[in-house]
């Protein structure tokens, strides 16, 4: 990454010693760039871009946007590459679309369309969009050196500020073929003390309809969201803002115990499998079943304990919310 201007240095005069010798040349000019060998000087002058803008070159990589005094700026970042089960929790059909779509640009270049499609991931938190977008992610960087990766966290930066940086202040190294573009936890979460769910504002709309933002590679939008409610009225029913919505349940009873085992690195015994494939355990997120494995080999516990410690806490969770709700103070809808 490095800031530059986007001028250029542009021949301005060539002067031969012979010619000083002979008195020809009396004065040679100032310039902001020469080269000299034993017959010539090479003089050059350095010609500002049109618009003065200075640019950031983005180079091939993962990157966090952040927001400074400066504006939007991107930092290389790592992300963590989890090990996962890809038909468990639909990383499959994400990898599939993205496939597609970088396969086939010639469709958008024969409709004359922006080259840009998303996919729109939503559920409860903890059922593993965050590691489904961190695998496409990895795996995508590579089979292409040339990708770039932008983490954008949702609520730290504004849609408007985004497009800016995206169509003004950015430039794509040449060795950029393609982009992913990672929006993180759409919506955010509540409003302090209304009870109300943040919504999608102008700006974001505009930015997935290309209104205020030039796409200048090949992009793929991958989008999350904990809360739902107030989003997908805004995005599904305008074709072109997300292409594919995916939404994310809490893993089956034959999921649950495929997923544990993936975990634990080990078949369960009968009693084990038993106790995963539970009702009680229906609602358990990727989270809840990971923690199943380490709490139950961190204490000594069998996953029957366990799964009846954390059904134990969601029901106490559930009540000290739901008062609070009653009481007028947070919750969670």
């Amino acid at each position: 990454m490095s800031d530059k201007k986007l001028g250029k240095f542009v021949h301005k005069n060539t002067i031969r010693f012979k010619d000083i010798l002979k008195g020809k040349v009396t004065e040679i000019p100032e310039s902001d760039l020469c080269f000299q060998n034993d017959k010539i000087i090479t003089q050059y002058a350095y010609e500002e871009p049109e618009n003065n803008e200075r640019k950031l070159e983005v180079k091939p990589g993962i990157y966090i946007l952040t927001m400074t005094q400066m504006g939007v700026l991107p930092k290389r970042t790592e992300i963590q590459n989890k090990e996962l089960l890809e038909d468990v929790i639909n990383t499959k059909s994400i990898m599939d679309e993205a496939k597609c779509f970088f396969s086939k640009l010639d469709v958008y270049e024969k409709l004359n369309r922006p080259k840009k499609r998303g996919v729109f991931l939503y559920s409860a938190p903890g059922l593993g969009k965050t590691a489904a977008i961190s695998k496409l992610c990895h795996r995508f960087c590579e089979e292409d050196d040339g990708t770039v990766v932008f983490v954008w966290p949702t609520i730290e930066i504004d849609a408007n500020s985004i497009s800016k940086f995206l169509s003004v202040f950015s430039e794509f190294n040449e060795k950029c073929t393609r982009m992913i573009l990672v929006m993180e936890d759409i919506g955010g979460g509540e409003r302090e003390g209304s009870g109300q769910i943040r919504s999608v504002d102008a700006g974001m709309l505009n930015l997935l309809d290309g209104v205020e933002v030039t796409f200048k590679l090949p992009t793929f939008i991958l989008a999350t969201t904990n809360y739902p409610q107030n989003l997908l009225s805004a995005l599904a029913d305008r074709p072109g803002r997300f292409d594919l919505m995916l939404e994310l349940e809490p893993p089956k009873a034959k999921e649950r115990v495929r997923l544990v085992e993936f975990i634990a690195k080990r078949k369960l015994t009968d009693d084990e499998a038993k106790a995963v494939r539970d009702k009680r355990c229906s609602t358990f997120s990727i989270a809840h079943l990971e923690e199943i494995v380490v709490r139950s080999m961190l204490h000594d516990k069998t996953m029957h304990d366990v799964i009846t410690e954390l059904v134990n806490h969601k029901d106490i969770v559930a009540r000290a919310f739901e008062k609070s709700k009653k009481e007028g103070g947070f919750g969670f809808n």
